[in-house]
């Protein structure tokens, strides 16, 4: 009873060592490959790599103006910094959310920019026709602009983060999967650059992929 006791002992520290354990990748890649079952590629979602422009956010705290002429649109005011003086411009698109409002995104457009002065201040404008958007309501915006390099991207759930490495399951036809780590460039709403370890054309699964990643990584 005791030895058997002992040797549990002795085994559990490996298990515990094994769960932190990485893949054991070649090249990357996994060893292994998984088979899906037919109703298990019914379950999950293929996506395509493609070629992309990179597309950036500005994170930025706003409120809306007092809509003085009671124009159908509404104007939302953005104080910014010298630090994103060269990053913000007139044109880019903007998403507004308000602590009032959780669940609903506005969509609108940066009008003006203002840097002449030390209170270096942004106008977006946007249509609010069933008037949710009150004067002085605090808001949450985002703008989104294109950084000018192409680079290939995947869905957001394609990218499995495990121990501070990122993986993707590349599916090639449903006996062959593979588990492959991928370098990360950046995350921008619900897309993710690829900077290495994937090529545009390749398929990945992006939905459901939790069971495989488990199977292919155990060492």
């Amino acid at each position: 009873m005791k030895c058997n006791f002992l040797y549990s002992l002795l085994l559990t520290p490996g298990l515990f060592l094994g769960s932190c354990k990485h893949p054991q990748l070649e090249g990357g890649v996994t060893k292994k490959t998984f088979v899906l079952s037919d109703t298990m590629l019914k379950t999950i979602r293929i996506d395509t790599a493609s070629i992309e422009p990179v597309q950036m956010e500005l994170h930025f705290s706003g409120k809306v103006a007092r809509n003085v002429n009671k124009q159908k649109d509404v104007e939302i005011l953005v104080d910014y910094t010298s630090r994103h003086l060269d990053d913000v411009k007139e044109g880019y698109k903007a998403e507004i959310i308000t602590a009032a409002l959780p669940d609903k995104i506005f969509y609108g457009t940066v009008d003006a920019v203002d840097s002449s002065s030390n209170a270096m201040q942004l106008s977006i404008k946007l249509d609010d026709s069933n008037k949710l958007l009150k004067p002085e309501m605090f808001t949450k915006v985002i703008l989104h602009y294109s950084e000018g390099d192409d680079m290939v991207a995947v869905p957001e759930n394609a990218v499995i983060a495990d121990h501070s490495r990122n993986y993707v399951l590349v599916f090639k036809d449903k006996y062959n999967i593979q588990l492959r780590e991928v370098e990360t460039y950046t995350t921008s709403g619900e897309t993710t650059y690829i900077s290495k370890g994937l090529d545009a054309g390749e398929n990945v699964i992006s939905d459901h992929q939790q069971l495989i990643y488990d199977a292919l990584s155990e060492n």
